[in-house]
């Protein structure tokens, strides 16, 4: 390879989940139609954000970016403007497309017009991790971020890298709307923007408790001192605490045994010594599993309903 350097940048791929389907249900044509039309509208949010589009390769692109923050606002901000238009796009919402991002910063090797190098091949694994409407990245680099987009992220338990040669922490980016919280991002000057911080309500045991924007943190376990005490075996003295972060309220598990969350539908998962953003309702396990244990189980719920801060 002639002119090639080495350099650090960040590197993002977004491929079109379905299209395998789409090709055969409505023929190559049209399919091949309906693929450019998802990638263009991709590509141009991409553009918009900071992205330099690199290359396109059937159902998928890469670009890169300069700036760390850049790529992961602009990921958030592809997944938003692609469900947004998605009613209006041909085959899409009656074939089910979605987009899945991945993404990666670190060395590369960059040619006259392409990258290559382990970064690159990371970012390539984190999108094939991605489910359709995921943005997958490493766990490493989520930690990284600054505080604002770290609590909009949650690791992933249980997900193994292919060829990465060791244990890899993973981690999803979170991005979807939800109707009892403000987003992290947004395209208007912070100026202008209103921030409302729900109120975080939490129940155990018959207690209730109610925290508002005038409370930085709530901590949990069986520790005396702990803002609610979970009497419970399996929980650390320290167990966890549950931080404000601008309009975010993130769990952060400090316990030997884990944090269970059930969110509302019955999806469980564990977090040990991790960091989750709570969203909508839920309940906690301190140390054991929320279905084996409800009675000891903590409940929590965000909304944006005015209220005190109380015990």
């Amino acid at each position: 390879m002639s002119n090639t350097e080495n350099t650090s940048i960040g590197v993002l791929f977004c491929d079109v989940a379905g299209s395998t389907k789409l090709y055969r249900e409505v023929g190559d044509a049209v399919a091949l139609r309906v693929v450019d039309a998802c990638l263009d509208l991709a590509a141009g949010v991409v553009r918009t954000g900071g992205g330099r589009l690199v290359k396109t390769i059937g159902d998928e692109f890469m670009a890169v970016f300069d700036d760390v923050c850049a790529m992961c606002d602009a990921a958030i901000a592809v997944q938003r403007r692609f469900e947004e238009a998605a009613p209006s796009l041909e085959h899409v919402a009656a074939h089910r497309l979605q987009l899945r991002i991945g993404f990666h910063f670190g060395p590369v090797v960059r040619t006259t017009d392409d990258y290559f190098g382990t970064t690159v091949n990371m970012a390539a694994r984190m999108t094939a991790l991605a489910k359709g409407g995921q943005i997958i990245t490493t766990g490493a680099l989520a930690d990284a971020l600054p505080p604002a987009r770290r609590a909009a992220t949650r690791s992933l338990v249980g997900v193994h890298v292919k060829g990465a040669g060791q244990e890899l922490r993973v981690a999803e980016v979170l991005w979807h709307l939800s109707t009892h919280q403000t987003t992290v991002f947004s395209l208007m000057p912070a100026e202008t923007q209103v921030v409302a911080v729900p109120e975080l309500r939490l129940s155990h045991r018959g207690r209730r408790w109610v925290f508002d924007e005038g409370r930085q943190s709530v901590s949990l376990g069986r520790e005396a001192s702990s803002d609610i005490l979970i009497e419970n075996e399996h929980a650390s003295r320290r167990h966890a605490t549950i931080e404000r972060r601008g309009d975010k309220w993130v769990l952060v598990d400090h316990s030997t045994n884990g944090t269970f969350v059930m969110l509302f539908g019955g999806e469980e998962f564990c977090i040990r010594r991790e960091e989750l953003v709570l969203r909508d309702v839920g309940t906690l396990g301190m140390g054991q599993s929320v279905s084996q244990d409800r009675e000891n189980g903590l409940d929590y719920a965000l909304t944006l309903h005015e209220g005190g801060t109380g015990d």
